[in-house]
């Protein structure tokens, strides 16, 4: 879309997404995501460091954690539930494994699978955070009210999903602009 001399091209043309023709509310709140995700992935890997794990090691130990309250859990359980690959899931379950974290065995229904667990060792790391852990998340979430919170996580599944789209278009048209480069 082109430019008209008074103001910069539309970064986005979905008519919820503007104010008055343009599209300065919008960028103004994808920089404001952006921090805020960057704050997020940075007290993420706090909270990795506090237990002497990097940030990924982490979410993966506190996701296995969580799920095992629901059942059996597997590396594609993980990585679904966290939008990461299989193979990245088993490379840091590896090294959870390796630290004595979390243990990897057949498992009960189909020995083809691996059923992780968090081991004493780990869940004693996970209670050594909780409080501080619980302090930092009422810090960096205190703007929200019940109802916000309600809002944002009816939200963010579906805003996951169309940035995974988004990605796909974006890889594609980086495709066609090198195909097109190379012509």
């Amino acid at each position: 879309m082109r430019a008209s001399p008074d103001r910069d091209p539309l970064t986005v043309t979905r008519p919820a997404l503007l104010q008055d023709g343009g599209d300065r509310a919008f960028r103004e709140f994808v920089h404001d995501l952006l921090a805020f995700t960057a704050r997020l992935q940075a007290i993420r890997d706090g909270f990795g460091g506090f237990l002497g794990l990097t940030g990924p090691q982490y979410t993966v130990l506190i996701s296995i954690a969580h799920l095992e309250r629901q059942g059996e859990v597997h590396v594609g359980t993980v990585a679904e539930h966290l939008h990461y690959s299989g193979a990245y899931v088993t490379i840091e379950t590896g090294r959870l494994a390796a630290k004595g974290l979390i243990t990897k065995r057949p498992s009960a229904g189909d020995r083809r699978r691996v059923r992780l667990a968090v081991t004493p060792a780990g869940r004693a790391l996970l209670d050594a955070l909780a409080a501080e852990q619980a302090r930092v998340n009422d810090i960096l979430f205190a703007p929200l009210e019940a109802g916000d919170f309600a809002r944002l996580r009816a939200l963010l599944p579906a805003l996951v999903d169309s940035a995974e789209a988004a990605q796909a278009r974006l890889a594609a048209a980086v495709r066609d602009r090198r195909a097109e480069a190379a012509e």
